[in-house]
Protein backbone atom coordinates (compact mmCIF):
# COMPACT_ATOMS: atom_id res chain seq x y z
CA UNK A 1 0.00 0.00 0.00
CA UNK A 2 1.07 3.31 -0.82
CA UNK A 3 0.56 6.80 0.47
CA UNK A 4 0.61 10.17 -1.04
CA UNK A 5 0.35 12.95 1.47
CA UNK A 6 0.73 16.36 -0.32
CA UNK A 7 -0.28 19.75 1.12
CA UNK A 8 -3.05 21.80 0.02
CA UNK A 9 -0.35 24.80 -1.32
CA UNK A 10 1.50 22.51 -3.54
CA UNK A 11 -1.90 21.27 -5.36
CA UNK A 12 -2.31 24.91 -6.02
CA UNK A 13 1.21 25.95 -7.53
CA UNK A 14 1.61 22.23 -9.45
CA UNK A 15 -2.20 21.47 -10.67
CA UNK A 16 -4.22 25.14 -10.45
CA UNK A 17 -3.18 26.28 -13.79
CA UNK A 18 -4.45 23.19 -15.87
CA UNK A 19 -8.10 23.90 -14.15
CA UNK A 20 -7.50 27.63 -14.61
CA UNK A 21 -7.93 27.34 -18.34
CA UNK A 22 -11.39 25.66 -17.40
CA UNK A 23 -14.45 28.00 -18.86
CA UNK A 24 -17.77 26.74 -20.17
CA UNK A 25 -17.32 24.86 -23.37
CA UNK A 26 -19.16 27.35 -25.81
CA UNK A 27 -18.21 28.87 -29.20
CA UNK A 28 -16.18 31.83 -28.70
CA UNK A 29 -18.84 34.13 -29.77
CA UNK A 30 -21.24 32.98 -26.38
CA UNK A 31 -18.38 33.36 -23.71
CA UNK A 32 -18.90 36.59 -22.32
CA UNK A 33 -16.70 37.89 -18.97
CA UNK A 34 -16.06 41.12 -17.30
CA UNK A 35 -12.73 42.98 -18.46
CA UNK A 36 -11.11 43.04 -14.91
CA UNK A 37 -10.81 38.93 -15.44
CA UNK A 38 -9.53 38.53 -18.57
CA UNK A 39 -5.74 38.15 -17.54
CA UNK A 40 -3.76 37.39 -14.18
CA UNK A 41 -0.69 36.64 -12.19
CA UNK A 42 0.05 34.91 -9.40
CA UNK A 43 3.14 33.76 -7.44
CA UNK A 44 2.57 30.81 -4.92
CA UNK A 45 4.85 29.03 -2.15
CA UNK A 46 5.31 25.46 -2.71
CA UNK A 47 5.56 22.58 -0.26
CA UNK A 48 4.36 19.50 -0.20
CA UNK A 49 5.43 15.44 1.10
CA UNK A 50 5.09 12.35 -0.95
CA UNK A 51 6.90 8.83 0.26
CA UNK A 52 9.45 9.21 -3.10
CA UNK A 53 10.77 12.91 -2.24
CA UNK A 54 10.04 13.60 1.42
CA UNK A 55 10.24 17.16 1.88
CA UNK A 56 9.95 19.12 -1.13
CA UNK A 57 9.66 23.46 -1.21
CA UNK A 58 10.04 25.92 -3.81
CA UNK A 59 8.08 28.31 -5.95
CA UNK A 60 5.49 29.02 -8.99
CA UNK A 61 4.40 31.61 -11.03
CA UNK A 62 0.79 31.24 -12.51
CA UNK A 63 -0.41 33.59 -15.40
CA UNK A 64 -3.48 33.33 -17.22
CA UNK A 65 -5.65 35.88 -19.63
CA UNK A 66 -8.32 35.73 -21.71
CA UNK A 67 -8.33 37.79 -25.84
CA UNK A 68 -11.32 39.37 -26.97
CA UNK A 69 -12.88 39.01 -30.31
CA UNK A 70 -12.07 41.87 -33.19
CA UNK A 71 -16.03 41.47 -33.99
CA UNK A 72 -17.87 41.29 -30.81
CA UNK A 73 -17.83 41.49 -27.31
CA UNK A 74 -17.01 37.64 -26.55
CA UNK A 75 -13.59 36.25 -25.48
CA UNK A 76 -11.52 33.20 -26.00
CA UNK A 77 -11.66 30.29 -22.86
CA UNK A 78 -8.93 31.20 -20.52
CA UNK A 79 -5.40 30.68 -21.18
CA UNK A 80 -2.88 30.03 -18.88
CA UNK A 81 0.92 29.10 -17.87
CA UNK A 82 2.62 28.23 -15.02
CA UNK A 83 6.25 28.35 -14.34
CA UNK A 84 7.25 25.72 -11.11
CA UNK A 85 10.76 25.36 -9.58
CA UNK A 86 11.51 22.59 -6.40
CA UNK A 87 13.84 20.95 -4.60
CA UNK A 88 13.24 18.07 -2.19
CA UNK A 89 15.39 16.43 0.64
CA UNK A 90 16.01 13.34 -1.07
CA UNK A 91 17.99 15.88 -3.66
CA UNK A 92 14.73 15.49 -6.27
CA UNK A 93 14.96 19.03 -8.70
CA UNK A 94 11.76 20.30 -10.89
CA UNK A 95 11.86 23.14 -13.08
CA UNK A 96 8.50 22.96 -15.15
CA UNK A 97 7.49 25.64 -17.75
CA UNK A 98 3.51 24.42 -19.14
CA UNK A 99 1.51 26.53 -21.12
CA UNK A 100 -2.48 26.11 -23.19
CA UNK A 101 -3.02 28.95 -25.13
CA UNK A 102 -6.02 29.75 -27.18
CA UNK A 103 -5.43 32.80 -30.08
CA UNK A 104 -7.81 35.40 -30.54
CA UNK A 105 -11.22 34.16 -31.53
CA UNK A 106 -9.66 30.31 -30.96
CA UNK A 107 -7.90 29.99 -34.24
CA UNK A 108 -5.41 28.17 -33.05
CA UNK A 109 -4.75 26.27 -29.60
CA UNK A 110 -1.05 26.18 -28.82
CA UNK A 111 -0.22 23.48 -26.10
CA UNK A 112 3.39 22.97 -24.47
CA UNK A 113 5.87 22.45 -21.70
CA UNK A 114 9.67 22.67 -21.21
CA UNK A 115 11.13 20.71 -18.30
CA UNK A 116 14.37 19.17 -15.95
CA UNK A 117 13.97 16.75 -13.38
CA UNK A 118 16.04 15.21 -11.92
CA UNK A 119 14.00 12.10 -10.22
CA UNK A 120 14.17 8.76 -8.35
CA UNK A 121 11.09 6.54 -9.22
CA UNK A 122 9.99 2.87 -9.21
CA UNK A 123 9.77 -0.14 -11.20
CA UNK A 124 8.54 -3.50 -10.61
CA UNK A 125 8.94 -4.78 -13.98
CA UNK A 126 6.75 -5.42 -17.12
CA UNK A 127 3.88 -6.68 -18.04
CA UNK A 128 0.44 -7.39 -15.93
CA UNK A 129 1.49 -9.95 -13.86
CA UNK A 130 4.54 -7.96 -11.99
CA UNK A 131 4.65 -8.54 -8.41
CA UNK A 132 5.46 -6.17 -5.30
CA UNK A 133 8.25 -8.47 -4.28
CA UNK A 134 9.93 -7.10 -7.55
CA UNK A 135 10.27 -3.34 -7.07
CA UNK A 136 13.23 -1.49 -7.35
CA UNK A 137 13.88 2.36 -7.36
CA UNK A 138 15.80 3.74 -10.57
CA UNK A 139 17.20 7.33 -10.56
CA UNK A 140 17.55 9.93 -14.00
CA UNK A 141 17.74 13.29 -15.53
CA UNK A 142 15.33 14.43 -18.09
CA UNK A 143 15.19 17.65 -20.17
CA UNK A 144 12.33 17.73 -22.44
CA UNK A 145 9.59 19.96 -24.42
CA UNK A 146 6.55 19.62 -25.74
CA UNK A 147 4.74 21.89 -28.64
CA UNK A 148 1.78 21.38 -30.03
CA UNK A 149 -0.28 23.68 -32.01
CA UNK A 150 -3.50 22.97 -33.42
CA UNK A 151 -5.71 24.29 -35.82
CA UNK A 152 -9.65 25.02 -35.06
CA UNK A 153 -11.44 23.16 -37.50
CA UNK A 154 -15.12 23.86 -36.27
CA UNK A 155 -17.74 22.87 -33.92
CA UNK A 156 -15.39 22.73 -30.79
CA UNK A 157 -12.92 20.27 -33.01
CA UNK A 158 -9.21 21.43 -33.09
CA UNK A 159 -6.48 19.08 -35.41
CA UNK A 160 -2.92 19.90 -35.51
CA UNK A 161 0.48 18.29 -34.87
CA UNK A 162 2.72 17.83 -31.59
CA UNK A 163 6.71 17.98 -31.34
CA UNK A 164 8.32 16.06 -28.52
CA UNK A 165 11.75 15.69 -27.61
CA UNK A 166 13.12 14.31 -24.55
CA UNK A 167 16.46 13.17 -23.15
CA UNK A 168 16.75 11.08 -19.97
CA UNK A 169 20.13 10.59 -19.13
CA UNK A 170 22.35 10.01 -15.64
CA UNK A 171 20.31 6.70 -15.17
CA UNK A 172 21.29 4.94 -12.17
CA UNK A 173 19.80 1.29 -11.18
CA UNK A 174 19.73 -0.17 -7.78
CA UNK A 175 19.53 -3.84 -7.07
CA UNK A 176 15.92 -5.02 -5.53
CA UNK A 177 17.44 -6.39 -2.68
CA UNK A 178 21.34 -7.64 -1.51
CA UNK A 179 20.93 -10.86 -3.21
CA UNK A 180 18.89 -9.95 -6.27
CA UNK A 181 20.36 -7.71 -9.39
CA UNK A 182 18.40 -4.85 -10.91
CA UNK A 183 15.83 -6.16 -13.14
CA UNK A 184 16.02 -2.98 -15.37
CA UNK A 185 19.80 -4.16 -16.07
CA UNK A 186 19.84 -7.77 -15.25
CA UNK A 187 16.98 -7.98 -18.49
CA UNK A 188 18.63 -4.84 -20.29
CA UNK A 189 15.32 -3.45 -20.81
CA UNK A 190 15.13 -0.87 -23.36
CA UNK A 191 15.61 2.71 -21.99
CA UNK A 192 17.77 1.51 -18.60
CA UNK A 193 20.38 3.46 -19.90
CA UNK A 194 18.29 6.28 -20.64
CA UNK A 195 18.25 8.17 -24.54
CA UNK A 196 16.69 10.49 -26.66
CA UNK A 197 12.98 9.97 -27.10
CA UNK A 198 12.00 12.28 -30.40
CA UNK A 199 8.79 11.88 -32.00
CA UNK A 200 6.47 13.85 -34.14
CA UNK A 201 2.66 13.01 -34.14
CA UNK A 202 -0.91 14.43 -35.15
CA UNK A 203 -3.81 15.31 -32.53
CA UNK A 204 -7.45 15.40 -32.97
CA UNK A 205 -9.08 17.02 -30.27
CA UNK A 206 -12.94 17.66 -29.68
CA UNK A 207 -14.43 19.52 -26.84
CA UNK A 208 -18.19 20.02 -26.43
CA UNK A 209 -18.30 20.14 -21.73
CA UNK A 210 -19.91 22.65 -20.30
CA UNK A 211 -17.18 22.67 -17.89
CA UNK A 212 -13.86 22.17 -18.71
CA UNK A 213 -12.69 21.39 -14.80
CA UNK A 214 -15.94 19.66 -13.54
CA UNK A 215 -18.34 18.80 -16.78
CA UNK A 216 -21.78 18.21 -15.85
CA UNK A 217 -22.97 17.78 -19.54
CA UNK A 218 -21.16 16.97 -23.38
CA UNK A 219 -17.93 14.83 -24.12
CA UNK A 220 -13.91 15.11 -24.38
CA UNK A 221 -12.22 13.10 -27.18
CA UNK A 222 -8.80 12.92 -27.98
CA UNK A 223 -6.87 10.41 -30.46
CA UNK A 224 -3.41 11.33 -31.29
CA UNK A 225 -0.75 9.57 -33.36
CA UNK A 226 2.85 9.70 -32.67
CA UNK A 227 6.37 8.71 -34.41
CA UNK A 228 9.54 8.31 -32.35
CA UNK A 229 12.82 7.37 -33.51
CA UNK A 230 16.05 7.97 -35.77
CA UNK A 231 14.48 10.13 -38.03
CA UNK A 232 14.18 13.28 -35.26
CA UNK A 233 17.46 12.01 -33.92
CA UNK A 234 15.68 9.47 -31.35
CA UNK A 235 17.48 6.55 -30.09
CA UNK A 236 14.30 4.43 -29.92
CA UNK A 237 12.29 3.97 -33.31
CA UNK A 238 8.37 3.33 -32.45
CA UNK A 239 4.71 4.30 -32.98
CA UNK A 240 2.19 5.71 -30.09
CA UNK A 241 -1.24 5.80 -30.81
CA UNK A 242 -3.70 6.94 -28.16
CA UNK A 243 -7.41 7.40 -27.80
CA UNK A 244 -9.18 8.72 -24.49
CA UNK A 245 -12.91 9.48 -24.35
CA UNK A 246 -14.98 11.06 -21.56
CA UNK A 247 -18.41 11.42 -21.42
CA UNK A 248 -21.04 13.31 -18.84
CA UNK A 249 -24.41 13.43 -18.34
CA UNK A 250 -26.63 15.28 -15.54
CA UNK A 251 -29.19 12.80 -13.93
CA UNK A 252 -30.69 15.77 -11.86
CA UNK A 253 -29.20 19.37 -10.32
CA UNK A 254 -25.39 18.55 -9.62
CA UNK A 255 -25.97 14.95 -9.34
CA UNK A 256 -23.82 13.35 -12.19
CA UNK A 257 -22.14 10.55 -13.64
CA UNK A 258 -19.44 9.95 -16.07
CA UNK A 259 -17.31 7.70 -17.60
CA UNK A 260 -13.87 7.61 -19.43
CA UNK A 261 -12.15 5.11 -21.06
CA UNK A 262 -8.77 5.04 -22.12
CA UNK A 263 -6.38 2.84 -25.02
CA UNK A 264 -3.00 3.23 -25.75
CA UNK A 265 -1.21 0.98 -28.05
CA UNK A 266 2.90 1.27 -28.74
CA UNK A 267 4.43 -0.61 -30.85
CA UNK A 268 8.36 -1.70 -31.86
CA UNK A 269 11.38 -0.83 -29.42
CA UNK A 270 9.00 1.70 -27.02
CA UNK A 271 11.26 2.50 -23.85
CA UNK A 272 9.81 1.45 -20.26
CA UNK A 273 10.09 5.02 -19.38
CA UNK A 274 7.37 5.97 -22.04
CA UNK A 275 5.30 2.35 -21.45
CA UNK A 276 1.59 2.77 -21.39
CA UNK A 277 0.88 2.07 -17.32
CA UNK A 278 -2.18 1.63 -15.05
CA UNK A 279 -1.84 3.13 -11.54
CA UNK A 280 -1.96 7.09 -9.47
CA UNK A 281 -4.75 9.54 -9.21
CA UNK A 282 -5.91 9.42 -12.42
CA UNK A 283 -6.29 5.85 -13.94
CA UNK A 284 -7.85 3.13 -12.08
CA UNK A 285 -6.95 4.44 -8.29
CA UNK A 286 -6.69 1.55 -6.62
CA UNK A 287 -3.10 0.95 -7.44
CA UNK A 288 0.44 2.77 -7.39
CA UNK A 289 1.41 5.33 -9.73
CA UNK A 290 2.78 2.97 -12.68
CA UNK A 291 2.17 0.18 -10.63
CA UNK A 292 1.53 -1.77 -13.74
CA UNK A 293 3.44 -1.38 -17.02
CA UNK A 294 3.61 -2.74 -20.54
CA UNK A 295 3.49 -1.64 -24.61
CA UNK A 296 -0.57 -1.34 -24.41
CA UNK A 297 -3.24 -0.31 -22.17
CA UNK A 298 -7.29 -0.31 -22.41
CA UNK A 299 -8.74 0.39 -19.46
CA UNK A 300 -12.71 2.13 -18.54
CA UNK A 301 -14.37 3.92 -15.38
CA UNK A 302 -17.02 5.35 -14.14
CA UNK A 303 -17.83 7.81 -11.52
CA UNK A 304 -21.23 8.66 -9.66
CA UNK A 305 -21.00 12.87 -8.23
CA UNK A 306 -23.48 13.99 -5.99
CA UNK A 307 -23.75 16.72 -3.26
CA UNK A 308 -23.52 16.48 0.78
CA UNK A 309 -23.42 19.88 2.12
CA UNK A 310 -22.32 23.51 1.14
CA UNK A 311 -19.06 22.79 -0.53
CA UNK A 312 -18.84 19.21 0.46
CA UNK A 313 -19.51 16.66 -2.19
CA UNK A 314 -18.74 12.87 -2.62
CA UNK A 315 -17.86 10.13 -5.82
CA UNK A 316 -18.52 6.71 -6.00
CA UNK A 317 -16.10 4.95 -8.13
CA UNK A 318 -15.45 1.86 -10.27
CA UNK A 319 -13.30 0.93 -13.03
CA UNK A 320 -11.61 -1.85 -14.76
CA UNK A 321 -8.67 -2.87 -17.61
CA UNK A 322 -5.14 -3.92 -17.93
CA UNK A 323 -1.80 -3.42 -19.39
CA UNK A 324 -0.93 -5.84 -22.44
CA UNK A 325 2.01 -6.33 -25.06
CA UNK A 326 -0.16 -8.81 -27.34
CA UNK A 327 -3.94 -8.95 -27.01
CA UNK A 328 -3.96 -12.49 -25.85
CA UNK A 329 -2.24 -11.27 -22.63
CA UNK A 330 -5.73 -10.05 -21.52
CA UNK A 331 -7.18 -12.68 -19.87
CA UNK A 332 -10.53 -12.50 -17.01
CA UNK A 333 -8.66 -13.35 -14.38
CA UNK A 334 -5.90 -11.11 -14.26
CA UNK A 335 -7.73 -7.72 -15.10
CA UNK A 336 -7.46 -5.09 -12.62
CA UNK A 337 -10.15 -3.46 -11.11
CA UNK A 338 -10.96 -0.62 -8.75
CA UNK A 339 -13.83 0.57 -6.80
CA UNK A 340 -13.37 3.75 -4.41
CA UNK A 341 -15.19 6.80 -3.14
CA UNK A 342 -14.22 10.32 -2.52
CA UNK A 343 -14.42 13.69 -0.64
CA UNK A 344 -14.18 16.70 -2.55
CA UNK A 345 -14.41 20.49 -1.02
CA UNK A 346 -14.76 23.39 -3.32
CA UNK A 347 -11.95 25.63 -3.70
CA UNK A 348 -13.19 27.78 -6.17
CA UNK A 349 -17.75 27.26 -6.47
CA UNK A 350 -18.19 29.54 -8.98
CA UNK A 351 -15.62 27.49 -11.87
CA UNK A 352 -15.99 24.04 -9.76
CA UNK A 353 -12.73 23.82 -8.74
CA UNK A 354 -12.50 20.72 -6.31
CA UNK A 355 -9.56 19.55 -3.96
CA UNK A 356 -10.26 15.72 -3.96
CA UNK A 357 -9.51 13.06 -1.37
CA UNK A 358 -9.61 9.75 -2.69
CA UNK A 359 -9.18 6.13 -1.68
CA UNK A 360 -9.44 3.55 -4.20
CA UNK A 361 -9.23 -0.55 -3.35
CA UNK A 362 -7.77 -2.82 -6.08
CA UNK A 363 -6.35 -6.32 -6.29
CA UNK A 364 -3.12 -5.30 -3.93
CA UNK A 365 -5.43 -3.30 -0.75
CA UNK A 366 -6.14 0.21 -0.52
CA UNK A 367 -4.10 3.69 -2.10
CA UNK A 368 -4.87 7.10 -0.54
CA UNK A 369 -4.85 10.23 -3.50
CA UNK A 370 -4.73 13.95 -2.47
CA UNK A 371 -4.82 15.87 -5.45
CA UNK A 372 -6.85 18.85 -6.88
CA UNK A 373 -9.43 18.58 -10.07
CA UNK A 374 -11.06 14.96 -11.17
CA UNK A 375 -9.01 12.17 -12.21
CA UNK A 376 -11.44 12.99 -15.97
Amino acid sequence: MRFRNILLISLLALLCPAFLSSTIAQTPDSTVVSKEKTKGLIPIPVLYYTPDTKLGFGVALIGFIKLQSKVDSSYTRLSSAKLIADYTLNKQMDQWLEWTIFTRDERYLLRGELRHRVYTDRFYGTGNNSSLDDEEKYEYDMIGTKLAGLKNIGKRMFLGPDLQLTKYYNHKTNPIAEDRPSQLEERAISGYKGGLNNGLGLVFLLDSRDNVSYAGNGMLLEVSGYRFGSLLGGDFDYSNYNVNFSKYFTIKPNHILASNTVLTINTDEVPFMRMATIGGDRLLRGYARSRYMAKNVIATQAEYRFPVWRRFSMVAFTGVGDVFDNTADLEFDKLKYTIGTGLRFALNPEEKINIRVDAGYGREGINFFVVLGEAF
